[in-house]
């Protein structure tokens, strides 16, 4: 991708990623005619008379990252696109193949002992 396609496409992310918490929202907000999908124009639309953002550069990004290539973005094109820029990905990760998840299994011993404990001290406290 060229240089400035990627300097524009920084500057949508982090446009998104300061003014939106929910993808939902930034695409709604995007979807001015309501129908279903964001074109050039909604984003110029969005972004005002910004001098950086050039229509067919706009035209390249968005048939980059639409799947029909038909030069507009749907929901799921745009969650895909935006979507860890403004939900910021986290970095725990749990294997669904396996059968035991050591960081809860750890934490649930803790917890147990605490109770214990808890039980303990208050017998204690009566005698």
């Amino acid at each position: 991708m060229e240089k400035r396609l990627l300097k524009l496409e920084n500057k949508l992310k982090l446009k998104f990623q300061n003014c939106y918490d929910n993808v939902r929202k930034a695409f709604l907000a995007l979807d001015g005619d309501y129908d279903g999908y964001i074109t050039v124009e909604d984003i110029l639309k969005y972004f005002g008379n910004d001098p950086d953002l050039s229509y067919n550069d706009l035209v390249k990004l968005m048939i980059d990252h639409d799947e029909n290539r038909q030069g507009r973005i749907g929901y799921s094109d745009f969650s895909k696109w935006f979507g860890n820029v403004i939900h910021c990905s986290s970095g725990f990760y749990f294997r669904h193949d396996s059968r035991k998840n050591p960081q809860f299994d750890l934490h649930q011993e803790k917890q147990e002992k605490l109770k214990e404990n808890d039980k303990f001290e208050a017998a204690q406290a009566l005698c």
